[in-house]
């Protein structure tokens, strides 16, 4: 494929470096709200549906991040339990967790607060598949945040998932913790517009030198991903190997609604 479509890598993967990634006004807008909730120490809430681009939001944080200031750790486990979270935390700083979780909760508790106070470095946690979290995981979030009875955070906190977890943490029981919740935002699909200079970009990050994709074929791939980035590269990453089968050098709609059959 590399040859036939003269590309110098494979476009549309989850691989691309981080200073290549794509910026739609969804993910400046998401990079911007999470950016703003470390430098001021908040609790933050990034919501979207799945394949919107949370993680490459994500991703593109953690590498702007200067590591001598904020330390981060980023968590994807569905089963997170506070035990296992205390446990992660502490050894990722090379602390042995005590047995009990409220042992290992204030063993957490003194960390965040010497790496703030003695070191002046703010702790970035992200937890991400928060959606899938249990209703005691969740409910541990105000105690992870309370610091000298409430008035202080040490840390950033950044919760990921989908959008059911907003809905999920409107109910009576979690109030507490949807209060503590000082920044939200709801990541959308990319526009038709979006969607014809995300494939652009993505092409070009592999340094082909000519368009691959037709009109017709973007405007079909949009009609059928929605804007959802990762819909868009599962259709072109098929349809470029459609085009190749076929000896095409130029992925037409048709193509486009062959990939659609596969799905």
């Amino acid at each position: 494929m590399l040859d036939f479509f003269e590309m110098k890598g494979l476009p549309f993967t989850r691989e691309i470096e981080p200073q290549h990634l794509f910026s739609s006004a969804s993910q400046k807008e998401a990079n911007a709200r999470l950016e703003y909730a470390v430098q001021h120490r908040q609790f933050c809430l990034l919501t979207g549906e799945a394949g919107m681009g949370k993680s490459t939001s994500i991703r593109s944080l953690v590498h702007q991040l200067d590591p001598t200031r904020h330390p981060y750790l980023y968590l994807c486990d569905s089963s997170l339990t506070p035990k296992l979270f205390y446990r992660e935390v502490l050894q990722h700083f090379g602390i042995k967790p005590a047995f009990r979780s409220t042992d290992a909760r204030r063993q957490f508790q003194s960390l965040m607060l010497d790496l703030y106070e003695n070191e002046k470095k703010v702790s970035v946690l992200i937890l991400d598949e928060a959606h899938y979290f249990s209703e005691t995981m969740l409910q541990e979030l105000r105690y992870i945040l309370n610091f000298k009875e409430d008035s202080l955070s040490p840390l950033a906190l950044i919760l990921v998932g989908q959008p059911s977890l907003r809905h999920l943490l409107r109910i009576k029981l979690l109030e507490a913790v949807d209060q503590r919740i000082q920044m939200r935002y709801q990541m959308n699909g990319l526009t038709e517009k979006e969607t014809q200079a995300y494939i652009h970009h993505q092409l070009k990050v592999v340094e082909t030198p000519h368009e691959i994709f037709s009109e017709e074929a973007v405007q079909a791939i949009y009609q059928f991903s929605q804007g959802i980035p990762r819909k868009i590269n599962t259709l072109c990453s098929q349809s470029l190997m459609d085009a190749l089968i076929q000896g095409h050098k130029i992925v037409g709609e048709s193509h486009i609604q062959r990939a659609i059959n596969e799905f």
